[in-house]
Parts: structure tokens; C-alpha cells; sequence
């Protein structure tokens, strides 16, 4: 049992016990502070409410889409009615539109009666109609390998190497990755991974290839989407082939298939997807409770209210636009000006590349030498373990200092390094420490990205006792009196 009106008696208890134990009382205070804020968010949470009604009522929230601008508008009207002050809608551009159609896959030979269960990567085209192609398989998806089928690939379906292995339940239960699947084989940097795109597509379309696919790579038949624009306009959009990614299962059997001795492994596909000629402009949310002694210095608060749209885009991410606002909620309703500045920031395009909170750092380029540090919540349901402080030792040191009561409610992850492809990274770039919060995956990376994404996956304690460490964490960095401290410049390359 730990109520507020402990903590503070305790707090006065020490402080009467004279020279023998003399606490800061300003800690004291802080720490009251603290439970006010746990008390509120465990006294009627608002997440649940505000979550369910972002999944069911305005539903996937696609960059680009009119669902999520009328997200954007939902969640600048809660803002607002929470009491933060300068809520706005901070426009910026994408060079295009992208919506999917259907996609079906069925084999022909042999015609085993197994359907291929399918779904379009974003910002691909379709095949214009239904098309039909052996299905051809290289080993490891390299230049080198694929070169290898030159010639041979005209009007060829081809699976991108061999099937992954998905991780079993334990190990995606014991897992901090946001992955189910495992490479084979020597994995390939990002960067790589990227040109290996370009140069391949090159090649493919050259060739004469249909279309690509790609393992799924999860459990239980369900099938992941992502994807991105290329380059600043259609035909640049347009001058690939259609990629899908397939059902685990599915594509290790068409793996085992074609790549048979002497024996045809053929395909019907049908993929309708549709571009919207850009640019289109969409919107960050902002909003603020201005900070009474240093207002220029600021504490960003922050997710992605951008979702995938093959569900409701619930827990990716949903989960911790919900939690912003209620850390907001929180914030405003304790009655408590922070020192500085805390602005609650919900970013677009983060799925196609970290693209909002790029525009929001350029576009407050300005204010980043002032800004703190930024707190993203973005991996699910699971409670907070810790704050992604590891490759910031020295701003891991003042936060674990500060947050020791939040170990009742189970902070105590110090040492983690944040994961990547979240909007800290884009803080991260500009020289502001930027944290990704440690979470427990509760199902986050099988359901990540899929149809599986839905309310059902929602643990709503969780959620208050995320919102509870943001809540707490946003006003002790706060009224720190000084900023956190940046991270380390990267030392230059040898030449």
C-alpha cells in the first residue's frame, strides 16, 4: 500500500527527524507530486474510452488517408478539452497517395486447393488484372544469387530467398524484437537492405518479372504489410513491381515447390492497388501545457497517430497516442505548472520512414538546443519496463535517479538501449535525447503490422501504468533544474 498521504507523512516524518536524516524537501514534494499523478490516472482513466473509439469509429489511419486527418482533428479536439493550451494541426506534405485494393493468389499447378493467403505491400502497384507466372525461387537474396536467373525470369512470380524462421511462442514471449522471424543467413544492414531493393527491382523489371514476393514471416497465418514512396513523384511510384508479402506457411511451401527438380510450380495473381496523384498535405498534432518558469525549454511527449490499414491500427499505434493524450489529461488536471514547457506531440508518416516527426524537428529546428528530451511511447499494450536510456548513460544516470518511486509500478529498465524505426530516432538525429519506451511485447510482435491488430489485444492495466510513468517522467524532466544531458557526438570514422 503506498497512498499519496504516506509518502508525504513520510516525507515530513524525515524532515522532523533533524540532523540525524535531512532529505530534500523539494523531493518530497516531487514525490507527492508523483502519487497524485498514479492516483488520477488509477481514479478513471480515460485510454480505454478514447482507444475504442479511435479503433471502432474512425478505424485504420493510413498517411494520406481521410480517416487519419480526421483522426488528427479528434485527437487536437481531446487536446483541447483536456486544457492544454496552443493545440494545433502542423501541416506538411507526401508526394503522393496510396489505397489498397484486393489481392488473390492461387496456385495452378499444382492444384493442391491451398489458398495463398496475400497482401499488398504500400505504395506498390497491382498487376493490372489477373496474371499468371511460374513461381521461381533463388536462395539468398543477393545480386549475386539473383543474377544467376538472368534470362529466365519473364513473367516470372519470384519468392525473395529462402522461407525465415519463425520464432516459436516462448521466444517471441521472452523477446524485445519487433520481428517474429529470425534471418537466414547473415542479415543485411538497412542500408543494404535498401539498395539490394533498388538494384533488384531494376533488375526484375528489366527481366521482365510480374512480381516479388516476401515471407510474411509470422505465426498463425496471419500476413504483415509496410512500405513506402520512393522519390517526389508517380511515375518514380509507379516504375515498380507489385510486391506482396505472403502467409509463413504459404511461402515455405511454395518454396519447397519451386525449387523441385524437373517440376513447374505456376501461379494465378490478381493485385488492385490505386495511387493519389500528390502532393497531399497532412498533419502532426500538437498541444502544450506552457511551463511557468522556463516556457522556452521544452519536454516533448510523443507517438504516431499513423496506422497500417490492413486492421484497426489499435496497438501500433493507437496505444500510445491514447497514452499521450491521458499522460496530457493527467498533466493538466493534477493542478501543477511544470517548470518548463511540456508539448505533446502526435507524428504522421511514421510508417513509411519517420517522415512527421522529421517535418516537426525542421520545422522547430530552432527550438531543438531548448528541447530536453522526447518520450515515445510505440511498441503496444505492454507495460513500460524501462525508458530506453542505455546508449545515453548519462541521461540514464539523471533519470534513474529521479524515477526511483516508479518502481512500484514496475520501472526499473535502466539500461536497455531504445529500439529503432520510431520517432525518437528523428530527435535523436538533431542532438535531443530521444527515449523509446521498454515495453513487455504482449503479443506486439505477432499481431504487429497484420489483421491481428484490433482492440482485442488491449491490456488496459497496462496502459494506465504507461501512462502513469510518461505522466511522471514528463514532469520530473521538467522541473529538473537543468536540461538532460545530450548524447555523446559520434566519434569521425578513421580514415
Amino acid at each position: 500500500m503506498r497512498p499519496v498521504l504516506l509518502l508525504c507523512l513520510a516525507a515530513g516524518l524525515a524532515l522532523a527527524a533533524g540532523p540525524a536524516f535531512s532529505p530534500d524537501p523539494t523531493q518530497g514534494a516531487a514525490r507527492c507530486l508523483d502519487d497524485r499523478l498514479i492516483g488520477l490516472a488509477a481514479g478513471g482513466s480515460s485510454i480505454i474510452k478514447n482507444l475504442t473509439e479511435l479503433s471502432d469509429e474512425i478505424g485504420p489511419r493510413l498517411t494520406g488517408s481521410k480517416s487519419l486527418n480526421r483522426a488528427c482533428e479528434w485527437a487536437a479536439a481531446r487536446m483541447t478539452a483536456y486544457g492544454l493550451t496552443d493545440v494545433r494541426l502542423e501541416p506538411w506534405t507526401i508526394p503522393e497517395g496510396w489505397e489498397r485494393g484486393h489481392a488473390h493468389a492461387r496456385l495452378l499447378e499444382p492444384d493442391n486447393g491451398v489458398r495463398i493467403n496475400i497482401a499488398s505491400y504500400g505504395w506498390r502497384p497491382g498487376t493490372k488484372g489477373k496474371v499468371t507466372g511460374d513461381v521461381v525461387a533463388f536462395a539468398a537474396p543477393t545480386m549475386k544469387e539473383l543474377a544467376k536467373l538472368k534470362g529466365k525470369l519473364k513473367g516470372a512470380i519470384v519468392l525473395m530467398g529462402r522461407p525465415s524462421r519463425v520464432r516459436s511462442l516462448a521466444e517471441l514471449a521472452s523477446s524485445q524484437s519487433l520481428s517474429a522471424a529470425q534471418f537466414v543467413g547473415p542479415r543485411p544492414s538497412r542500408a543494404e537492405m535498401m539498395a539490394l531493393a533498388q538494384q533488384r527491382d531494376a533488375f526484375l523489371i528489366k527481366e521482365g518479372a510480374a512480381a516479388v514476393f516476401l515471407d510474411g514471416a509470422k505465426p498463425f497465418g496471419l500476413v504483415p504489410t509496410t512500405g513506402s514512396w520512393r522519390g517526389a513523384d508517380r511515375a518514380s511510384a509507379e516504375n515498380r513491381l507489385p510486391q506482396v508479402f505472403v502467409a509463413h506457411d504459404n511461402y515455405a511451401m511454395l518454396y519447397r515447390l519451386a525449387t523441385r527438380a524437373g517440376k513447374a510450380t505456376r501461379l494465378q495473381l490478381d493485385v488492385e492497388n490505386k495511387f493519389v496523384a500528390g502532393p497531399i498535405k497532412v498533419f502532426n498534432v500538437v498541444g502544450e501545457i506552457r511551463g511557468k518558469d522556463k516556457p522556452d525549454e521544452i519536454v516533448v511527449v510523443g507517438a504516431h497517430v499513423d496506422s497500417w490499414d490492413l486492421a484497426q491500427g489499435t496497438t501500433d499505434n493507437g496505444t500510445g497516442t491514447c497514452i499521450t493524450l491521458e499522460a496530457a489529461r493527467l498533466l493538466a488536471k493534477c493542478g501543477t505548472r511544470p517548470s518548463r514547457t511540456i508539448r505533446f506531440c502526435l507524428f504522421s508518416g511514421e510508417e513509411q520512414g519517420l517522415f512527421g516527426s522529421a517535418a516537426y524537428v525542421a520545422k522547430h529546428k530552432e527550438e531543438m538546443a531548448k528541447t530536453s528530451c522526447a518520450f515515445i511511447h510505440d511498441t503496444g499494450t505492454g507495460r513500460v519496463l524501462g525508458l530506453g536510456v542505455g546508449e545515453q548513460p548519462a541521461a540514464g544516470k539523471v533519470l534513474e535517479a529521479e524515477l526511483a518511486g516508479l518502481r512500484v509500478l514496475g520501472l526499473r529498465d535502466f539500461r536497455s538501449r531504445s529500439g529503432g524505426g520510431s520517432d525518437h530516432q528523428s530527435f535523436g538525429r538533431a542532438g535531443v535525447p530521444g527515449f523509446l519506451m521498454v515495453q513487455d511485447t504482449a503479443g506486439y510482435t505477432i499481431s504487429h503490422h497484420t489483421a491481428a491488430d484490433t482492440v482485442e489485444r488491449l491490456r488496459e492495466a497496462d496502459l494506465i501504468q504507461g501512462a502513469s510513468v510518461i505522466a511522471v517522467s514528463a514532469m520530473r524532466v521538467a522541473n529538473l533544474e537543468n536540461m538532460l544531458p545530450r548524447p555523446a557526438a559520434p566519434r569521425p570514422k578513421a580514415e
